[in-house]
């Protein structure tokens, strides 16, 4: 994740969750940021290095040279953009400003410090996309996918939808869902001016929604849930694409999941902070119709 709690080390939290075999380097490529609090890192592998073959959903533990901490960080960006054969084989990391994580604030630096160094990293983490459960034949295409993000939870499931269309883009039988709904809920930081700051893959999440409008073959639908508390109840439409002027509320969630008589077909996954994804995933488990084996979740606390 962007953040990680620090009385509980990453590597301790998640000494159960399995891990690829193999370490990788690569070179920190690019810094770009998003607001005054999250920038997004790239780190390029080397062409002709070991394949990389990540599943979207999971997190790097990241070796920094003279960093005796290991960080756990989420991978946003699709397992294809880390296809050797593409021009800049990468992934991509979104860090959340936090001095008191050594981690963190090594990639926090300024640009001029950090800029080209070279670190390394192990994959890890089970919650993914597909899902686990399934063999690739169950999900050549599944019927419906819900994506619930609150916060910095948008970090895996950024990933999870990357992965879905840039597959679907190639073949839309088998990247896509029939269905496809994503509930994102942040509120919009303020600069010094008092103008509110860009959200973590927003706008990202908005372009890829607004692709899939008009396919015949794919019901997708994004909704934005602003908490700001600026506009309280106000909504606005375009499309498929809704910003919501609150937070998520239980009536969404069921209206995403579906007619209970279809719910056995759905697959929810659910990432936020800790209050919103327990109150989620227990309401979820317990809707008519779903199975509570479909209903997946990630806690880094």
């Amino acid at each position: 994740m962007a953040t990680v709690q620090e009385s509980i080390p990453h590597v301790i939290r998640t000494a159960d969750d399995p891990r690829q075999d193999g370490i990788w380097t690569a070179r920190l490529s690019q810094i770009q940021p998003i607001n005054s609090k999250i920038r997004l890192l790239r780190l390029s592998l080397p062409r002709d290095g070991p394949r990389l073959r990540h599943l979207p959903g999971q997190y790097i533990d990241l070796y920094i040279p003279n960093v005796d901490v290991v960080g756990g960080f989420t991978i946003t960006s699709p397992p294809q953009a880390a296809i050797q054969t593409q021009e800049d084989p990468h992934i991509e990391l979104a860090i959340q400003s936090s001095p008191t994580n050594p981690p963190a604030a090594y990639l926090w630096r300024p640009e001029s410090e950090i800029l080209n160094s070279t670190v390394t990293f192990k994959v890890g983490g089970n919650f993914i996309y597909p899902p686990q459960t399934l063999d690739p034949k169950q999900y050549s295409r599944l019927e419906r996918v819900v994506l619930i993000a609150g916060g910095v939870g948008a970090n895996p499931i950024m990933s999870m939808i990357s992965a879905m269309h840039e597959a679907g883009i190639t073949n839309t039988a088998d990247g896509m869902p029939r269905i496809v709904r994503v509930l994102y809920s942040s509120r919009r930081a303020k600069n010094s001016q008092g103008d509110g700051e860009e959200v973590l893959f927003e706008r990202r999440l908005r372009n890829i929604a607004e692709l899939w409008n008009a396919s015949k073959d794919v019901d997708y639908k994004y909704t934005f849930f602003e908490t700001s508390g600026d506009r309280a109840e106000q909504e606005e439409q375009r499309e498929n694409v809704t910003t919501c002027y609150r937070r998520i509320s239980h009536d969404d969630l069921s209206k995403a999941i579906g007619p209970e008589s279809s719910r056995k077909d759905t697959f929810v996954y659910v990432c936020g902070l800790p209050t919103m994804t327990d109150e989620f995933v227990s309401l979820l488990k317990h809707s008519p119709g779903i199975d509570e084996k479909k209903v997946l979740c990630e806690k880094w606390w």
